[in-house]
């Protein structure tokens, strides 16, 4: 039976303080006890009692008038709001709880619940900044709350502020979801290792999580070891058959990974069972075609796009189809439809230009060839570059800096564009100690991308062993700009502000960077040292 009362994880927060949805009932009737005992003494806490018996049996308008009644005779009950807002949360009524939450984070701020349900209720309603304020107050309640931090770390998440997402949760408890979305931001910064080795830990601990296993195969699939995917999700099946969406993660990267014989024994099997899912149409529809079935594959695909008709895959696998059956008009409209929703391969361009072909239009057909052809270059480039990132990053871990350095340059010239090739080159080169080729490729690295926060702060720490007190402040304040959550870097612009005597600003950077590390011993000795250097106090 649900109450108003408990805590639960993002994404399913609200709904374990809410109950399910609303029942609409005729008239508030409450257990005779509760009742009289409210009416013999009308007070806040009897109100409560008899307001979360009407929650717990899904009558949420009888809670909410319940609680109103009871405000009206204490109106700053903080505790009061907060039920109120839960209340009419899980009556459908989000703009009167947003109200009524916010006057209890105001009239109780130590509180942490009301700034958790009042972020959770700001994120469903698109407000994510105004959320963020909520998960920080929240965290200064208590650092190391789950929901709070799986909030927080899902919004930083979503305008991929992945630095401050790393500075978030590097020392955060490693719950299930904390440890998945840490990956999630390594595996977008390219850390593809650490990804793997922040969910390899969470899986000792956590086992039976097949979320986990999901969020590996991805970072698996994204280092190219998928042979090591399959085998993982074929053991989750093996170890649990009743799962199906285990079963159709494996279908899937069967599918993605040209294991057609395999998956083609798995197709019969979940199709029964999921007849209407749009995915696993468009999955036996692949294997239908690649078995040389294209009738079939035809039936299933249009199915599929029947039921998402925005799912780029399955209308460019059946453009292929359509292609191969040669109806040339279908075929060029659905993988016309594929490009306008940015279906990421360049054998679309391969396929539509058939399509061109069959129907006389020879122009388009050659502008499509080459479409495809200079994107068939452009992927395998960065393949190769991706591969040879993976091996600098392993040799670098090996303390083997020459081979690190070379892999790291070949990748940098294959994609001259990607500015965190070009940082990671120059880590390789200050440990290789060539101070000039570090420089070099860390202006390069800025330069196409001046939001690395990382390359920022080492070129601002290099400008301020040169004496360029000025140039090293530039630089910090791009880096914390770029990374507002990370600690240091706002550590290393106190630092340098200081050097150049400004102390106020010094003290609010030293102070920013303590807001998010309160446990930062190095913020706190310069903290220290600025409220207690004299030219600071003397400052006019």
């Amino acid at each position: 039976m649900a109450t108003l009362c408990g805590t639960g994880k993002r994404g399913v927060f609200l709904a374990s303080l809410l109950g399910v949805a609303s029942v609409a009932h005729a008239a508030c009737t409450g257990p005779q006890a509760l009742v009289s005992q409210l009416r013999a003494k009308p007070n806040t806490a009897n109100a409560i009692l008899l307001g979360n018996w009407f929650a717990g049996h899904q009558q949420f308008a009888c809670a909410v008038q319940t609680f109103r009644n009871a405000l009206k005779a204490d109106p700053e009950s903080g505790q009061l709001h907060y039920l109120e807002g839960l209340a009419l949360a899980a009556n459908g009524e989000n703009a009167a709880a947003l109200d009524a939450v916010r006057q209890a984070t105001e009239l109780d701020p130590k509180v942490i619940k009301p700034h958790l349900v009042l972020a959770s209720l700001l994120d469903e309603g698109g407000k994510s900044a105004e959320a963020e304020q909520q998960w920080r107050l929240a965290l200064g309640i208590d650092p190391v709350s789950i929901p709070a931090l799986e909030g927080l770390s899902a919004d930083l998440l979503a305008r991929e502020d992945y630095a401050a997402v790393i500075v978030l949760l590097r020392n955060a408890p490693r719950t299930v979801k904390l440890s998945i979305n840490l990956s999630q931001a390594l595996g977008n910064l390219n850390y593809l290792d650490d990804a793997a080795k922040v969910l390899n830990e969470a899986m000792q601990q956590n086992p039976q999580s097949f979320d986990l296993v999901k969020a590996m195969t991805v970072a698996l699939v994204s280092m190219h070891r998928y042979e090591e995917a399959i085998k993982l999700l074929q053991m989750t099946v093996d170890a649990h058959p009743e799962n199906i969406d285990a079963q159709v993660e494996l279908f899937r990267i069967l599918v993605l990974t040209n294991h057609f014989d395999r998956a083609s024994k798995l197709a019969p099997v979940l199709l029964p069972l999921r007849p209407h899912d749009s995915e696993v149409l468009y999955l036996c529809g692949s294997v239908a075609r690649a078995m040389g079935d294209n009738d079939k594959a035809k039936a299933l695909l249009e199915q599929a796009v029947g039921i998402d008709p925005n799912s780029f895959y399955s209308r460019y696998n059946l453009g292929m189809v359509l292609v191969l059956l040669h109806e040339w008009k279908e075929a060029e409209e659905n993988l016309n439809k594929a490009v306008e929703l940015g279906v990421p391969l360049p054998e679309v361009h391969f396929e539509l230009a058939k399509a061109l072909k069959g129907l006389g239009q020879t122009e388009r057909a050659t502008s499509e060839m080459a479409i495809y052809q200079q994107m068939k270059k452009s992927d395998e480039t960065a393949l190769e570059a991706a591969s040879a990132v993976a091996q600098g990053d392993k040799d670098l871990a090996d303390g083997k800096i020459s081979e690190a350095t070379r892999h790291y340059r070949d990748a940098a010239e294959q994609e001259p564009k990607n500015a965190a090739y070009k940082f990671k080159l120059s880590i390789a080169l200050r440990k290789a100690g060539d101070a000039a080729g570090e420089r070099a490729q860390l202006e390069e690295a800025v330069r196409l991308d001046p939001k690395l926060a990382g390359a920022q702060d080492r070129l601002g720490y290099l400008l301020s062993r040169e004496g360029d007190t000025d140039g090293a402040v530039a630089r910090f304040r791009l880096a914390v700009q770029a990374a507002p959550a990370w600690p240091e870097a706002w550590i290393h612009l106190s630092g340098e502000l200081a050097m150049g005597a400004h102390f106020a600003e010094a003290q609010q950077a030293v102070a920013k960077a303590l807001e998010l590390d309160p446990n930062n011993a190095l913020a706190k000795r310069l903290s220290d040292r600025l409220t207690h250097d004299p030219a600071a106090q003397n400052q006019p």
